[in-house]
């Protein structure tokens, strides 16, 4: 069974990290999706489950590299050759300004609407391409807290409309494998 997990507000962590833990046992393959991987850098998965952010499946693709390329390393560059020397803090400061001002903005304003009009299923082919391979997709889609909710209806959408099939979707996997925790309820005492 191939598994994606949807994490992009990092809420359920401790349930996702024990679901992941789960799917992996039994066999399957677990893909954890987030958003940053800031707020995940304390947990610990099991071997076998992969952690990766939206921001690098979208790297990954072609037009977006050509972005970075031309918003942000071409710059970069050409600060770090001008640079050297007595101009080094004013270079700095002016590549900061030049990132935040306007860089940040045609992004924002010009290339990521343009990217979602013009190839609006890249996120979902990448996640397909990137984490499950040959493999084909997932079986089963756990939206595991709210802000994955858009993201999810999203990539059912591009799957079924690129003929992919549909995956399940679910808060939990606990109804599909069994946890591999065993939770213990203490004894609550009978009601009288």
């Amino acid at each position: 069974m191939q598994v994606l997990f949807l994490a992009l507000g990092a809420s359920r962590k401790r349930a996702v990290v024990e679901e992941s833990a789960a799917v992996a046992a039994a066999g399957g393959r677990a893909v954890v999706l987030v958003g940053q991987k800031q707020p995940w850098a304390s947990e610990t998965f099991a071997p076998g489950v992969r952690l990766t952010t939206l921001a690098e499946l979208e790297s990954t693709h072609l037009p977006q590299r050509l972005e970075r390329a031309v918003l942000y390393q071409g710059p970069r560059r050409v600060a770090g050759a001008v640079g050297r020397g007595p101009l080094g803090t004013k270079t700095k400061k002016a590549l900061k300004a030049y990132e935040k001002r306007v860089a940040g903005r045609v992004h924002r304003r010009v290339f990521a609407p343009l990217h979602r009009k013009v190839w609006p299923t890249a996120v979902a082919r990448m996640i397909l391409r990137r984490s499950f391979g040959r493999r084909g997709g997932p079986d089963l889609v756990i939206v595991a807290d709210a802000l994955s909710t858009r993201t999810a209806a999203e990539l059912v959408d591009a799957w079924e409309s690129e003929g992919l099939g549909t995956p399940r979707l679910a808060y939990s996997v606990d109804s599909v494998v069994p946890p591999i925790v065993t939770r213990t309820i203490a004894q609550l005492p009978a009601a009288r």
